[in-house]
């Protein structure tokens, strides 16, 4: 079971109702969740010698009516969503200078259903010096020392050194044999992908039907190509969000969250 299955099952015993019914047309947790793990990897700092650093110190800002939802749950979910980022930083091997943690914050000017991520490294023997990481852990910077000898690595050894690319699967020239799925939340009906198009929407020329008033007839395709999922929104009313930003085309990677009117989808990548 993946990290943020498992987050999926902590929120399920802490919730205790269905998804779909409790979050209609407003930020799922697992949407917060998946664009948590998305920062952690994009916000990460090549230090040499195969380390990596990851952020410690995570915001999620929320609209009015989102944050007033959720705060309910305030601060069991920002444990919960700390440890899931806790989970995936040791499981890509990288490294932080201190514990991982996660607050709510409100913003009035996000709309419901939108959400902000931010990240910050917070070195505790620096902590009027937050953002500024060298590239180098024996480099000084700005007058600065340098940082101080970070703990052994946890997990594997994270070599790559840019950003990760979710629409790649696998490695290039290999034949990877999986099952691309979409997830209906709420009930839990799966719809396995096919080759090519694959519609979502309301009407009944869609290969997956809705029946959610806030989803257009023809509202969004998943492209299936080989190994790579692209969601791409097909003009609809209401728009599509991926994991809580708006897109018109976007690949996925195993986990997103996919949002059309009142109705969540989760992509999910089997076999891989």
């Amino acid at each position: 079971m993946g990290v943020l299955q498992r987050f999926e099952r902590r929120l399920e015993g802490m919730v205790g109702l269905a998804f779909a019914r409790l979050f209609k047309g407003k930020v799922h947790p697992a949407e917060i969740a998946k664009a948590l793990q998305r920062e952690a990897d994009e916000q990460r700092s090549i230090l040499g010698e195969g380390r990596v650093l990851a952020p410690n110190v995570y915001r999620v800002r929320l609209g009015e009516t989102d944050f007033a939802h959720l705060g309910q749950w305030s601060d069991q979910l920002a444990g919960e969503l700390a440890d899931m980022v806790t989970e995936h930083i040791e499981d890509e091997g990288y490294q932080v200078f201190d514990k991982v943690t996660v607050a709510l914050e409100r913003d009035d000017d996000l709309t419901t259903g939108i959400f902000e991520v931010s990240s910050e490294v917070a070195d505790p023997a620096r902590p009027a010096a937050r953002a500024a990481v060298p590239p180098m852990a024996s480099a000084p910077v700005d007058g600065h020392p340098p940082l101080p000898p970070l703990p052994p690595l946890r997990g594997r050894m994270a070599t790559d050194t840019g950003k990760q690319n979710p629409s790649i699967v696998g490695r290039a020239g290999s034949r990877v044999t999986s099952t691309h799925v979409l997830v209906v939340d709420g009930p839990g009906t799966r719809h396995e992908l096919s080759t090519g198009r694959n519609v979502i929407g309301r009407g009944t020329e869609a290969d997956i039907r809705l029946p959610d008033t806030g989803v257009s007839r023809k509202h969004v395709d998943v492209v299936l190509d080989g190994d790579v999922a692209t969601v791409e929104d097909l003009g609809s009313t209401n728009g599509t969000l991926v994991n809580g930003r708006r897109v018109t085309r976007q690949p996925l990677s195993d986990g997103d969250v996919i949002r059309i009117g009142h109705s969540v989808l989760v992509y999910r990548l089997d076999g891989a």
